[in-house]
């Protein structure tokens, strides 16, 4: 079984799938699986992928799965999960890239304290601009209520920069909601509001490459209802985990301003300049 499963949902990537592999290859942890899931982009990623691969011989193991029909990072994302067989999985976009000690870095700490969640920080490079993307600070071990809330509150979501361990995963039934905004936002708080325990690697491990015409930055009308639905599907996990009540104050907040102050953002932003 390996250490970690690296989750690459592949979608328009042709100019950048070559370094993202790469840096899955460079990898200093060997026993890790990458799984390329193919969401039926316009180009040929997977084509330019299958070529780069065919002749590497060396311990790390490349699986290539597909979704039925596009539909978006998330529903790749939980294709990818039911295909995962690490103990770990980690979320790679096929534009971006890993610094080579970013899944042993990980791996070491979250064995260390037997986590469900592990995460370190990033740097976006935007042209020739770069800064440093932080999470929050917190102790290495059980989460105590004060801090998952304390997390939350604070919560920036940098999807890419953790490690989620499989089995808590799948034992929570936490997966991507199917809106197509905010669903890794969705993903984060619901494994923050059900981890045991959690760790933090202090560096920089995650290289979050800011194109113009990514995803994120399209136009979307409809981005702003999609928002709103991943903030629901929030809080119904919530509810059906009776954490709802317990954390009432706190993910009251984390809707406001994650879903309702953006989304009125995300309104304006697409609909009316």
């Amino acid at each position: 079984m390996p250490k970690v499963s690296i989750i690459i949902p592949v979608y328009g990537a042709r100019d950048h799938i070559v370094a993202c592999l790469d840096s899955v290859l460079a990898q200093t942890l060997d026993d890790v699986e990458a799984i390329l899931v193919d969401d039926h982009g316009p180009d040929d990623s997977i084509a330019i992928a299958r070529q780069h691969l065919e002749s590497y011989t060396g311990n790390k193991h490349f699986r290539f799965t597909q979704t039925p029909s596009n539909g978006g990072p998330g529903a790749a994302r939980n294709i990818g999960i039911e295909a995962a067989t690490g103990d770990y999985v980690a979320f790679l976009d096929a534009d971006d890239t890993l610094d080579p000690a970013f899944c042993e870095k990980l791996w070491q700490t979250a064995v260390a304290v037997n986590a469900d969640l592990a995460c370190c920080h990033a740097l976006q490079h935007e042209g020739d601009a770069t800064r440093r993307l932080t999470n929050p600070s917190f102790p290495a071990g059980p989460i105590d209520i004060a801090t998952r809330k304390r997390i939350l509150r604070t919560l920036v979501t940098y999807l890419w920069t953790y490690l989620f361990r499989r089995d808590f995963l799948l034992e929570q039934g936490i997966r991507f909601p199917a809106s197509h905004s905010a669903e890794d936002s969705c993903l984060v708080c619901c494994c923050w509001l059900s981890a045991r325990s959690a760790a933090l690697v202090d560096k920089p491990l995650y290289h979050y490459m800011v194109a113009p015409a990514s995803v994120s930055r399209k136009r979307d009308p409809a981005r702003w209802k999609n928002r709103l639905a991943s903030f629901r599907a929030l809080v119904a996990y919530a509810r059906g985990k009776g954490l709802y009540r317990p954390y009432r104050g706190t993910l009251r907040l984390v809707v406001f301003k994650k879903g309702w102050l953006l989304a009125a953002r995300d309104f304006l932003t697409n609909n009316l300049f």
